[in-house]
């Protein structure tokens, strides 16, 4: 019987982990960078989920309730929205 595959399997997987995150960040990064400017449109659901601050303030709900900080008011968060 003659096995054929890796000896040490696990020896493989930081590399690919390594290559994975990378291949991510970059996507995230081309998602964010249109014709070499920054555009942080508000209604897209990645950049609204993603983004933690804007103009100085908390503006992701999961941080603001970590951190034990009042909800934005409706108003706020059409304003980050823009």
């Amino acid at each position: 019987m003659t096995i054929i595959g890796w000896f040490n399997l696990a020896s493989t997987v930081p590399y690919h982990a390594s290559q994975m995150y990378a291949r991510n960040v970059t996507a995230f990064l081309q998602h964010l960078v249109k014709d070499g400017k920054l555009q942080l449109n508000m209604d897209d659901e990645i950049i609204r989920e993603t983004m933690l601050t804007r103009g100085g303030e908390v503006v992701n709900a999961r941080v603001r309730e970590f951190f034990s900080l009042p909800a934005l008011p409706a108003k706020s968060m059409e304003v980050a929205k823009s």
